[in-house]
């Protein structure tokens, strides 16, 4: 099997250095024409941006012999999502390809940073990746194909201090959760991933030991090669949330835990039994909220003449 996207445009954002540049470059290399997008800013997001790096990598992809355009627009608004979307559509006629890869970190106590600074940082990490797939879809559903990557990361699960990171990147699951459903009929798989790698963020953590591990262990070209799969046109898998770094891969889930189920349920039957409630020795997979809603039929049952309509995936009867 060799897996090739001749033929094929992407999008990587934040492709000026780091993962993004990474998976620019592992893309060009299997033959994509790749709109490099980077601001060209501060890791923090504080500085003005610079052409530099996003032309910096579509010249290094051009050297090699590919193809590759370079854009320096922000993420962060619906007006560049498009005008980048546009770059794409210029350049090479089509789009294949998202990598939703921009990023920055702000960590700190959970009233640290002025207003401005939390909300850029959101703009940045989750509303700048919703108006690039929003942007894209049209293009994607109309060839009845795409492929996008939701760059999120374990932050999500809670790393204490850094709770506006956290907060986006979980923002990222459920968008791309959500997606995934939708998109699946129209031929558009939308996965996301949370890379372990070394990054300009791993480089502001204060302990020279830990970025070192991360330098020496985990560079971000295995990322990108890892994810090149769910990239790709042999790959139908969707709605996956991938952990990855350092050659390792694996799949992450939701599961609920024990139960209780007391039509008189009350504060006090809670406390009393709270342990049968958090007991993880049988926890069950939830993929979807269709799968989440349909478990109260076992204590429920439907029993009106419509059945409720908890998604497409719910099967009732």
């Amino acid at each position: 099997m060799t897996i090739d996207f001749a033929g094929q445009v992407a999008i990587v954002t934040g492709a000026g250095g780091g993962m993004g540049r990474a998976y620019a470059l592992e893309l060009a290399r299997r033959g994509a024409a790749v709109v490099v997008n980077d601001y060209g800013g501060g890791v923090l997001g504080e500085q003005d941006g610079s052409a530099g790096p996003a032309e910096a990598v579509a010249a290094e992809i051009a050297m090699a012999g590919g193809r590759a355009v370079a854009s320096s627009l922000a993420v962060g608004t619906a007006s560049n999502a498009r005008a980048i979307v546009q770059a794409a559509i210029d350049a090479f006629g089509r789009i294949d390809i998202l990598v939703n890869n921009a990023g920055t970190g702000i960590a700190g106590p959970f009233t640290a940073y002025e207003d401005e600074a939390i909300e850029r940082h959101y703009a940045t990490n989750l509303i700048g990746g919703h108006h690039l797939m929003r942007a894209t879809w049209p293009h994607m559903a109309k060839q009845k194909y795409g492929r996008v990557l939701n760059v999120s990361s374990n932050g999500a699960l809670g790393v204490g201090g850094n709770a506006p990171y956290g907060a986006a990147k979980a923002g990222m699951l459920g968008l791309t959760l959500d997606a995934a459903i939708e998109g699946r009929p129209l031929g558009i798989c939308v996965n996301a991933v949370m890379p372990t790698s070394y990054s300009r963020l791993v480089e502001q953590i204060p302990d020279p030991a830990t970025v070192a591990w991360f330098r020496d262990n985990l560079p971000p070209e295995k990322v990108a090669a890892a994810m090149a799969w769910f990239l790709s046109r042999d790959c139908t898998e969707t709605g996956r949330i991938l952990l990855t770094g350092g050659g390792r891969l694996s799949s992450l889930v939701f599961a609920e835990t024990g139960e209780i189920f007391d039509p008189a349920i009350r504060a006090e039957t809670v406390g009393a039994r709270m342990g049968e409630v958090l007991d993880e020795s049988g926890l069950a997979p939830v993929h979807n909220q269709a799968e989440a809603g349909a478990r109260y039929f076992r204590h429920m049952p439907w029993t009106a003449g419509d059945a409720p309509d908890f998604g497409p995936d719910v099967k009732m009867g």
